[in-house]
């Protein structure tokens, strides 16, 4: 568990744009892909909320103007994310720095999110009652698919190993049977919260749902976005407590595996940091990076 998934991350613009720069290499391919982001993330909410062709029109402006801001306010806090991310790999991975990164992470998820909340909030408040009905639907689905889940611990946790390892090679190239083994003990300990994450996801979208029975504006369903997705304002105790705990296993995680390292592992996971960072920066019409926050 990071923090609990949010339920409609398909507005979670910045995250989604992150999404395809970080699946990519080479900065004409970037640029083709926010070029064509906003057409991405149209049509994502389309088929979500079964948009009409006024609301879609309506929301154009709104879309357009959060990838500008993206462009101009965001893209210099991942390249300097990026930047410290091969920083600490040429170092060797110490702890503190690693820790620094895991928080940057959350801090870059925090930003995506409040500017999804901007997004979505007056697209939601747009909705027809019909489709408020059709999005509340689509929400006892997706709690029945989550509840019909075989809970099957042990099941979970190789799964939960075999992503993380699926998702790091990605990173380093293929990993040996002794990390492999590190990744498969460190995400062992982690807190399974799955139980506590459903029950929380279940009460913010009634809640949501709630709201757009009511009619509320995109102001206010602006401010809920944000207090929910963004700045976990009421976030259960245990969930909350969770979240710090998962940070330390991936603060030890990635420190330990980062200074197991081959030659090769690390001069490929060097490699694509460096072209990141250096296509990110290009993509700025005025190349900057953002400032450390520690």
């Amino acid at each position: 568990m990071s923090h609990p998934r949010p339920p409609l991350h398909l507005f979670l613009t910045a995250t989604l744009v992150l999404a395809l720069l970080l699946g990519l290499s080479g900065c004409s391919r970037i640029r083709l892909a926010y070029s064509s982001a906003d057409l991405l993330l149209a049509g994502y909410a389309d088929d979500y909320l079964g948009l009409e062709e006024d609301q879609r029109e309506r929301w154009k402006p709104g879309l357009k103007g959060v990838l500008a801001h993206h462009r101009r306010e965001e893209l210099p806090y991942l390249a300097s994310f990026f930047d410290r991310a091969l920083a600490a790999s040429k170092a060797g991975f110490p702890a503190s720095d690693t820790a620094c990164l895991v928080t940057t992470a959350r801090e870059l998820y925090q930003r995506h999110a409040r500017l999804a909340a901007a997004l979505a909030a007056p697209l939601l408040a747009d909705l027809e009652p019909a489709q408020v009905q059709a999005l509340k639907a689509r929400f006892a689905r997706d709690l029945t698919e989550d509840l019909a889940d075989e809970d099957n611990p042990e099941r979970e946790l190789r799964a939960r190993a075999k992503r993380y390892v699926k998702a790091i090679e990605e990173w380093t190239g293929p990993l040996g049977a002794e990390q492999k083994r590190l990744i498969e003990e460190a995400t062992g300990r982690m807190p399974d919260t799955r139980e506590a994450i459903i029950a929380y996801r279940k009460g913010k979208r009634q809640a949501l749902v709630g709201l757009l029975e009511r009619g509320a504006g995109s102001g206010r369903l602006a401010s809920f976005l944000t207090d929910w997705l963004a700045e976990y304002r009421d976030l259960p105790p245990d969930l909350r407590e969770a979240g710090g705990r998962l940070e330390e296993r991936l603060v030890e995680l990635i420190s330990t595996l980062g200074q197991s390292l081959t030659k090769a592992q690390k001069s490929h996971l060097e490699r694509r940091l460096s072209t990141l960072k250096s296509d990110l920066l290009r993509l700025q019409d005025q190349p900057r990076l953002a400032p450390a926050t520690c």
